[in-house]
């Protein structure tokens, strides 16, 4: 049970029931997770469809990269359901297990790569300060480049309005998800 009521179909206005069409045909899902909390205010359920969509189809950094930036995303918030959720994304779009576990343990994983290491190291100096130090500028801006630290920096937003939303929610994730939330 959230704490915030889920809607149905027929208890929204005409605008919520257009956004509500809207997403199950565009997923084939509602009801859930932060999506309970959007359902109640459906312009900013639109825009955040919107987003992900953006991110998850065109953005320019990798899906296991998108994965890793929403896991410590949801990490960083203590969010289980968004946790549980990117957890299973990232293990299907080939993130490494040891990867996954080392982030819910809030330990550096290892990197096959210098990329998916920067884009880690970026990720987490931006949550924990809002900001790059010059140390971690310069390494997105040589390994990364302009447009993939654009699209990190959107992604850390869009996620962690989702995990935040979860938690104002109180959403649950289902057990038999591969990966939860480490105390």
């Amino acid at each position: 049970m959230t704490r915030i009521p889920a809607l149905a179909r027929d208890e929204m206005d005409d605008e919520g029931k257009r956004v509500y069409d809207e997403t199950v045909a565009a997923t084939g899902r509602v009801g859930r997770g932060p999506a309970v909390g959007y359902a109640h205010a459906p312009g900013m359920w639109e825009t955040n469809n919107s987003a992900t969509e953006y991110f998850e189809n065109r953005c320019s950094l990798t899906l296991p990269q998108l994965r890793l930036v929403a896991l410590l995303v949801a990490r960083r918030w203590n969010a289980a359901y968004p946790w549980a959720a990117q957890a299973r994304m990232a293990l299907e779009a080939g993130l490494d297990r040891a990867v996954v576990d080392a982030v819910n343990a809030r330990e550096r994983p290892g990197f096959a790569n210098r990329e998916d290491e920067v884009v880690h190291d970026a990720a987490r100096e931006l949550l924990a300060t809002g900001t790059l130090g010059a140390d971690g500028f310069a390494a997105a801006e040589e390994v990364l480049g302009y447009r993939r630290l654009a699209d990190l920096v959107g992604v850390i937003g869009h996620f962690c309005k989702t995990a935040m939303m979860a938690n104002v929610v109180d959403a649950e994730a289902p057990a038999e998800w591969p990966s939860h939330l480490a105390d």
